[in-house]
């Protein structure tokens, strides 16, 4: 079969914005493309392909490393190759934040925090924890983040206070915890906090 030449299987091309949701039905052979800022991601069958911008080097190689990292702790799609500026891994298939309905996501905010709690006590940085809608996902094996070519290594992390600030508008009031949670990065109050307003 030559597969890239497409001399035996025509394999059609669906583009969308990064920010657009999913919403065709894909056959086995379908190439869909999601266009961001940086990169553009290639998801066929279960690889997603990342293929980052010529002047994002720094980029691809930050997105490789923290994959690395994280493949033993099941919050990340898993590491397969890095050729150049692709980058290919596990593509993750779920639903996004963006995509629940607000009792759906206040039943896995305990995961989603737990989550990022881990990234803390690593010390990694993921940024814009504020904002999940796209890059936080539910999937049938638990949650799964993506994205990590804008992350780093820091000694005093703050994934957990930054999610804090999109979890109080589901939960009235939990964003005070943020600072006692920056001195003992103990995740216990906040957890009760959510189980109680649930």
């Amino acid at each position: 079969m030559c597969f890239f030449g497409w001399s035996i299987v025509k394999l059609d091309v669906v583009r969308v914005q990064s920010n657009t949701p999913l919403t065709i039905k894909p056959h086995p052979f379908t190439f869909i493309v999601l266009r961001g800022k940086h990169s553009q991601v290639l998801l066929l069958g279960p690889f997603a392909i990342k293929i980052f911008k010529p002047n994002m080097k720094l980029n691809t190689k930050k997105e490789w490393y923290f994959l690395r990292l994280l493949q033993k702790k099941g919050i990340a799609p898993r590491p397969y190759l890095k050729v150049g500026r692709f980058v290919v891994m596990e593509r993750i298939k779920g639903t996004p934040v963006r995509e629940m309905s607000a009792e759906i996501f206040k039943q896995h905010a305990v995961d989603f925090v737990e989550a990022l709690h881990t990234l803390d006590m690593m010390g990694v940085q993921k940024e814009e924890c504020h904002r999940p809608n796209r890059h936080f996902i539910l999937t049938q094996k638990g949650i799964r983040l993506i994205d990590f070519e804008r992350s780093k290594l820091r000694k005093a992390p703050s994934n957990v206070t930054q999610f804090l600030q999109f979890l109080n508008l589901h939960f009235p009031g939990i964003r005070k915890l943020g600072k006692p949670y920056k001195k003992t990065y103990q995740l216990a109050p906040i957890v009760s906090f959510i189980r109680k307003a649930t």
